[in-house]
């Protein structure tokens, strides 16, 4: 299972309660006060860990709270804070409240956010001491710490992304330049959720994420891959892979472009290459001389059964990672 979403309570713990308290010691027949202070509650935090890769996780946690301080005593003696509660996020992470504000986002490894304050422990009674009220019989309580409920939803940081419509050939393609292994077959929607893979050079590793085919209407709702789209959003670049021999390769290049287009009108200036995939069957090799791309992309033939273009494939791809552009968001 593949969880990008989830849904949680985070409270923050309560602060500990200020002591009443006086002073009892052996030849100090009018000792004063001497209640100490609560301590402050725990606050509760989300933490990038770069070896996370998905929400998973975080599925069946309803609440997270974090301790509550630890009351004061005698003797100015302050309570004990209590225990942060840190949740661990992959990479991407975007954390927004009930109304939609952003609270965070996680992009930067060992980056920590804070998601709710615990709250300020209460004053012992050496505090209200004065002249007119030399023997205080109170304290403050404690003050509760924050609640708020939080969305989180990953959104996968990779420098390419390869999007398409179903049976492409986008996992074939992943697997032969990539260390990863998703689920093949001769038939569409084998991925059911967003693949990373990295494309390892001698020097550097560069994250490629595949996502679901998409299929007209998808930004509207239809298919599996509008649930993924969001995944796209922070890549540098996008690759569009298409069947060359399915006899609508012109139709499907126009219609994954409309989609991203639709989901998020900044996603097609960053098309930099297509790709018509399964050259090696019939007509595959004349569609891809006569396919002009989206403007500022190219176009590339691949095979991934005879292997026939993924070596230029990757030069290509690792060219396109490398390339700065301050457009990811």
């Amino acid at each position: 299972m593949f969880v990008d979403e989830v849904e949680l309570e985070a409270r923050g713990g309560d602060g500990g309660d200020g002591a009443v308290s006086f002073r009892r010691e052996r030849f100090v027949p009018r000792g004063g006060p001497d209640g100490g202070d609560g301590g402050r509650g725990g606050s509760v935090y989300a933490e990038a860990d770069a070896r996370l890769r998905t929400l998973n996780h975080l599925a069946g946690v309803e609440v997270a709270a974090a301790g509550r301080g630890v009351d004061g005593a005698g003797r100015k003696r302050t309570g004990a804070a209590g225990k942060d509660r840190v949740l661990s996020v992959p990479l991407g992470t975007e954390i927004g409240d009930a109304e939609g504000e952003v609270v965070g986002e996680i992009v930067r490894a060992g980056e920590r956010v804070v998601l709710v304050r615990g709250g300020r422990g209460g004053r012992g009674n050496v505090h209200f001491a004065s002249a007119t009220m030399q023997v205080p019989r109170y304290a403050e309580k404690g003050q509760p710490g924050e609640r708020r409920r939080l969305r989180f939803t990953l959104k996968i940081i990779a420098e390419v992304a390869l999007v398409g419509p179903p049976n492409a050939g986008k996992s074939s393609l992943l697997a032969a330049i990539s260390s990863a292994r998703p689920k093949i077959a001769a038939y569409p929607f084998t991925t059911l959720a967003p693949q990373l893979g990295l494309v390892e050079t001698a020097t550097e590793a560069l994250a490629v994420v595949e996502v679901p085919g998409l299929l007209e209407g998808a930004s509207a709702g239809r298919g599996l891959g509008h649930e993924f789209l969001r995944h796209v959003e922070r890549a540098r670049a996008l690759v569009i892979v298409i069947d060359g021999a399915g006899g609508a390769a012109a139709r499907d290049l126009a219609a994954v472009r409309e989609e991203l287009a639709r989901y998020n009108a900044d996603l097609p200036r960053r098309i930099r290459l297509v790709v018509v995939n399964k050259i090696d069957l019939p007509g595959a090799a004349e569609v891809a001389a006569e396919l002009s791309g989206p403007a500022g992309s190219e176009v590339a033939a691949t095979s991934a059964v005879t292997g026939e273009g993924l070596r230029e494939f990757k030069r290509r791809v690792l060219e396109i990672a490398a390339t700065h552009d301050d457009s990811r968001s």
